[in-house]
């Protein structure tokens, strides 16, 4: 009995030490993507493109897992630290995740209403696999444009 009371303790003592952690993550996604939005209305388009676009920018953290990204509302890709290939497409409207879900229509529809979180599964950067990843997507008022930054579910002793 005592072992077993000692082995919930300890667990509820780790959830409560993992709580903060994603919390803060959260909360840097959001804060990342509203400096990024005063980035492109204070220094213009081309400057936010770079820079969101820089794997070593002061829009990527944490070990460079965690980034913004810049779209438009026709699902054109502008900026993205780690898959620069993407902003080749001239749309990304039907690309789907590994289940199917059409993730860049799910960013749009948020955007639409001005912010919001999605969740979808994206390969975590540097480590070569797919993961589940929650996104904050917030729209760049009076543009057509919205930016994105998220954070991956990873397994219990997973680093990310």
């Amino acid at each position: 009995m005592k072992r077993i009371t000692t082995h919930t303790l300890t667990v509820f003592i780790l959830v409560l030490l993992a709580f903060p952690a994603l919390a803060g993550t959260r909360d840097d996604c959001i804060t990342k993507c509203k400096e990024a939005a005063e980035f492109i209305k204070s220094r213009g388009i081309d400057a936010a493109i770079k820079e969101i676009g820089n794997k070593d920018g002061r829009f990527v953290w944490n070990e460079g897992v965690s980034y913004v990204f810049l779209m438009n509302m026709k699902a054109k890709m502008l900026a993205h630290p780690h898959k620069p290939e993407l902003t080749q497409a001239e749309s990304l409207y039907e690309t789907t995740d590994i289940n199917g879900k059409q993730l860049f229509k799910d960013m749009i529809e948020t955007a639409k209403k001005g912010k919001g979180w999605t969740k979808y599964v994206w390969p975590v950067p540097g480590m070569g696999v797919n993961k589940p990843k929650y996104t904050f997507i917030y729209r760049v008022s009076g543009t057509d444009y919205f930016i994105g930054a998220g954070f991956y579910v990873m397994a219990p002793g997973e680093y990310y």
